[in-house]
């Protein structure tokens, strides 16, 4: 689960959720994210594993203003492990804390 601002997204255990301003992209974000110009339109991806853990994506070719995970700037297309309080920012004005991710580690996502 991310929160920020009252706001918040499930990612359910064995699923995929696509963060990003584009509704035909990332229909359960752009509902929040769409009127944040500095997200990009596909920005990230959060999975959830079916054992889990959960990770974050920078999108492949790269969100124009970034992604990082408790300050740590995020390459593309690389997995980062989320533990429970992290801070995920999407660019320099939207941040979301994970709640509800097990603690116990797992190898990234296939």
């Amino acid at each position: 689960m991310f929160r920020t601002g009252g706001r918040h997204l499930d990612v359910p255990r064995g699923t995929e959720v696509r963060l990003g301003r584009s509704g035909s992209w990332a229909p359960e974000a752009s509902a929040f994210l769409a009127d944040e110009e500095t997200v990009s339109a596909r920005h990230a991806t959060v999975v959830h594993t079916a054992d889990g853990a959960a990770w974050v994506t920078e999108v492949p070719q790269g969100a124009t203003n970034g992604t990082r995970v408790n300050d740590r700037v995020l390459v593309p297309d690389r997995a980062v492990r989320l533990r429970n309080g992290d801070r995920v920012e999407l660019g320099p004005r939207v941040g979301f804390v994970v709640r509800g991710v097990e603690d116990e580690p797992a190898g990234p996502p296939d």
